[in-house]
């Protein structure tokens, strides 16, 4: 552990194979090896990870609602659509992550008391605290996930990118700032970009165990970090982790792209959750910095009934990033970087 100025917190550090292992089973591992206080420290650690998404999850679901009734929904549909959404994923999702937090906190607390009691059954207790997260997390996901749909019912689909900058303007102006060239090397930025990838996506419990594991992959231009399947939005689309029944798919029915839009890499079947990715890393950077900060290959439904990864790259240099990355948002590459290194 150690403190990361980009996020302005503690975080892990290690190699990038050690930050692609999810931080619940690192902190298994740790235990293991009869490493009790570095156990304990990895368990906390998972608090740090998933406190973002407790924000995110808590302000964006109201915030999206306020944005339905802004654009002149009905209010009797839009009590309509929650009564059935809380119908579909229950009383305890539609209350709010921030009434569960408590119950993740002291699930941490209590492995991380045993681990630093050298007690070796620690590990049961560290899977406890890992299954609570679990179920808040995606409770959480499926509220979320579930008013975005609404906005798509009852505003239309063609607004969904008004709708996301509406709930992220601030990221874009953090993000523009963090990632500029003005202010920093690309060297820096690549490192922070990739810095935030394995953390954020460690809370997401991504891949099929819900570890929180991510796959590397190095390539000569650039690294990739691939989700097999991310625990957000490519919950919606894939069965292996939603007990056959996705999100996109009856009951639920949740909203995919229908037709092609810049804000969603022009591919349909796109879930209404994923096109925020879109937006922060390619469209909104292309359109402020000049080139995308993460290029991503999204699933699309219903192909991810079968394989619903998320591949995310960073390029060693943005001008590598190819001129197709820059079309399929409907860009150009004009603004693009040069490199004397890569010309």
């Amino acid at each position: 552990m150690a403190f990361e100025p980009s996020l302005g917190r503690n975080a892990r550090v290690g190699t990038w194979e050690e930050l692609a292992q999810g931080t619940f089973r690192t902190a298994t591992g740790k235990l293991r090896q009869g490493a009790f206080e570095d156990a304990a420290a990895l368990i906390e650690v998972t608090l740090l990870e998933a406190d973002e998404l407790r924000e995110i999850y808590q302000e964006w679901p109201n915030r999206t609602v306020e944005w339905i009734t802004a654009r002149g929904a009905a209010p009797d549909d839009i009590a309509a659509a929650l009564h059935r959404l809380t119908t579909l994923i229950g009383e305890t999702a539609m209350t709010g992550i921030q009434a569960e937090w408590a119950r993740f906190v002291q699930s941490v607390e209590d492995a991380a008391a045993q681990c630093r009691a050298h007690d070796r059954e620690a590990d049961t207790a560290i899977e406890q605290a890992r299954m609570t997260w679990l179920g808040i997390h995606d409770r959480a996901v499926d509220r979320i996930a579930g008013i975005i749909d609404i906005a798509v019912r009852l505003v239309g689909e063609e607004t969904l990118a008004d709708l996301w900058n509406f709930l992220m303007s601030d990221w874009y102006d953090i993000h523009e700032r963090r990632y500029s060239p003005a202010n920093q090397s690309w060297d820096d930025s690549a490192h922070q970009l990739m810095v935030a990838i394995v953390d954020g996506f460690h809370a997401h419990l991504t891949g099929v165990s819900r570890q929180g594991d991510i796959e590397l992959i190095e390539e000569p231009d650039r690294l990739g970090f691939r989700f097999a399947p991310c625990g957000s939005g490519g919950r919606s689309l894939d069965p292996t982790i939603t007990d056959d029944r996705p999100r996109a798919a009856a009951p639920f029915g949740f909203a995919v792209t229908t037709e092609p839009h810049d804000w969603a890499w022009n591919k349909t079947g796109i879930c209404s959750y994923c096109v925020h990715c879109c937006l922060l890393n390619e469209v909104v950077p292309i359109d402020r910095l000049g080139y995308p900060t993460r290029v991503i290959d999204p699933p699309t439904w219903p192909e991810s009934r079968s394989d619903a990864t998320c591949t995310w790259w960073v390029y060693k240099h943005p001008s590598l990033v190819p001129d197709t990355i820059y079309e399929r948002v409907g860009r150009t590459p004009e603004r693009r970087p040069k490199d004397h290194h890569h010309g």
